[in-house]
Parts: C-alpha cells; structure tokens; sequence
C-alpha cells in the first residue's frame, strides 16, 4: 500500500510540475529575424555591411624617441571572426638630432581565437604590414617597413588595444621608438 500511495504521490507531482512549468519568455525587437542570441554569419550580409569604418593612435612612445601616429581605417569583416583591412597613417617622430612628419599606409588583419578569448576575454591576434614616406617636399632618412604581430583585446565594433611586435625593427631606421609597438583605436561605425 504504501509503495502504491508513493508511486501516485510521484505521478501527481511530475504531472503538476508540468502544468506550473512556463514556457520561456521570447521578446523579438520588431523586424527581428530568428533567435536574437545567435550572431548573424557575416558572408550572408551584402557588401556595405560588411564594411566597418573607425581609427586610432599608433606608435606611442616618448623621450627619446618621441613617436605618435593617428590613422584612419577601413575593415572589411571576412568572417564573424576575421577582418581584413587598409589604413592611412601620420606619423610624428621626434629624437636628438631630428624631427620627422611621416605619411604611411598599412595592411592589417585581425583573427579573434577562441583560446584567447577564454584567457583574456574578447582577444584576437593581429598582423601588418607598414609603409612610411617622408613627404616629397622634404628630405629624410629611408624608413624599414615595419611587419607588425601581435595580440590585441577588443570587440570588433569599438575600442581596441593591441600590442605588437615589428619583425623588421632596425634602430634608426624605424618610425617607431622601439620594436615593441602599441595601438590603441578600433571601429566605430
């Protein structure tokens, strides 16, 4: 009798905890397509939104050599994970003996990983590749070609902060203080 009272007892209770149960609660923005949780795929969209536009500061140092860049930038989201993109820089170098306004271009490319993203939340690696010129009405020094690498935090649409490692520093050859470089910017629209 009692094994009967309890195998009832039980039947009653999954039976009434599935009357109380709530289904959950879905609010969809107007317009909204699908579950609002799960990130779009980027090669679905049409080319202009693909297109992400934004800045930064480049190549800070001070002292001895004093280094300060600024660039305009252009992204181009290959993937959710990947943005490929172009950049026009001014390049402010500053040591002892000479000061320099440097005009550049780069290539850059940003791969966020999903090993540094457990580790440091929202990391990517980061590679580019430089090109300074001083401008045609004054004489200066040929610059190397900095070949950047390195890691960087941020989210893809908003502020960033990488660190860098240029492959190709020569001292006095560099437009940059040291061969460690770092860049604070991102995309903002």
């Amino acid at each position: 009798m009692k094994k009967l009272l309890l195998f009832f007892s039980l039947l009653t209770f999954v039976g009434v905890s599935e009357v109380f149960a709530q289904e959950p609660v879905v609010i969809k923005e107007e317009g909204a397509e699908g579950d609002l949780d799960v990130e779009k795929d980027v090669r679905d969209l049409p080319f202009r939104q693909r297109l992400n536009f934004g800045g930064g500061i480049s190549g800070l140092s001070f002292g001895n050599p004093t280094s300060i860049g600024v660039s305009p930038m252009v992204g181009y989201s290959l993937t959710n994970n990947a943005i490929v993109g172009v950049a026009l820089t001014y390049q402010y170098y500053s040591d002892m003996f000479r000061t320099y306004n440097l005009l550049g271009e780069r290539l850059f490319i940003r791969q966020h990983v999903p090993v540094l993203n457990q580790l440091i939340g929202q990391g990517y690696l980061i590679g580019q590749i430089e090109n300074f010129h001083t401008p045609a009405n004054s004489l200066g020094p040929d610059y190397s070609n900095p070949v950047l690498v390195g890691v960087g935090i941020g989210s893809k649409i908003g502020l960033n902060f990488n660190v860098m490692y240029d492959l190709n520093y020569t001292s006095g050859r560099s437009p940059y203080g040291s061969a460690l470089v770092v860049q604070i910017g991102g995309f903002f629209f």
